[in-house]
């Protein structure tokens, strides 16, 4: 894996570029992922000055150069926006991953998804290689926001008395267990599921990012900036 954040100017990406050739592996699987900074053609851009045909050579010589490919993307076109409103608002695609052709046998879908740019200017980028396919149970995990919550330690406390008898670690590993099951009762009363909550909220802040960068009506600013709240 190779993380990138390109600089600005043409000269300095160049730099990099060749950086990047030297660091290429000879068989094993490479990605390249992070900000480019460059786009590679028009329709990944919206607002702002018209696209620099040069810098779009540049960079798809480069990609030829090393041999790597876009994979593409799911999720909103564009993964940066400088914020603005109106006319004066500008987005691009300048993250991406790029893999070589081993990197794609390692795989049968390899896929990108654009995330939720707010509350930075640029898109967090989630790749899989791999879909979850078991049927494991999920971990269970404590959550912070639990403890502003006092009667959570007598919930801990009622479970964790119980009377159990064997050797040492074998209690210990009873009274976990037992103590797990009332925590996530008591927090489907109090607080519901928080993960799918948080889920919820990022994928309606997409939506409107995606809205806008359809339509940069004040409308979809109004409803990204409630999303966001």
């Amino acid at each position: 894996m190779s993380f990138v954040h390109a600089k600005c100017s043409v000269d300095e990406r160049r730099n990099l570029w060749s950086s990047l050739l030297a660091d290429k592996p000879s068989l094993l699987p490479w990605c390249i992922g992070g900000d480019f900074n460059v786009i590679l053609a028009p329709h990944e851009k919206c607002g702002g000055r018209p696209f620099a045909i040069a810098e779009g050579v540049d960079f798809m010589s480069f990609m030829e150069e090393v041999g790597v490919f876009d994979v593409g993307f799911s999720g909103a076109r564009f993964t940066w926006s400088n914020n603005r409103r109106s006319r004066a608002r500008i987005s691009k695609r300048l993250d991406r991953f790029l893999v070589n052709g081993a990197c794609l046998d390692l795989s049968d879908a390899i896929s990108v998804l654009h995330l939720a740019r707010h509350p930075s200017d640029h898109s967090p980028l989630k790749i899989s290689f791999v879909a979850r396919s078991d049927n494991k149970p999920w971990p269970f995990r404590f959550l912070n926001v639990w403890t502003t919550k006092p009667e959570l330690l007598e919930v801990i406390r009622q479970a964790w008395n119980q009377d159990i008898s064997g050797p040492p670690l074998r209690v210990l590993c009873s009274k976990l267990l037992a103590t797990r099951r009332p925590i996530q009762a008591w927090n489907k009363q109090h607080f519901g599921n928080v993960i799918d909550a948080v889920r919820s909220a990022k994928m309606a802040v997409q939506r409107a990012e995606e809205s806008v960068d359809q339509n940069a009506s004040e409308e979809c600013q109004i409803e990204l900036n409630k999303a966001q709240a």
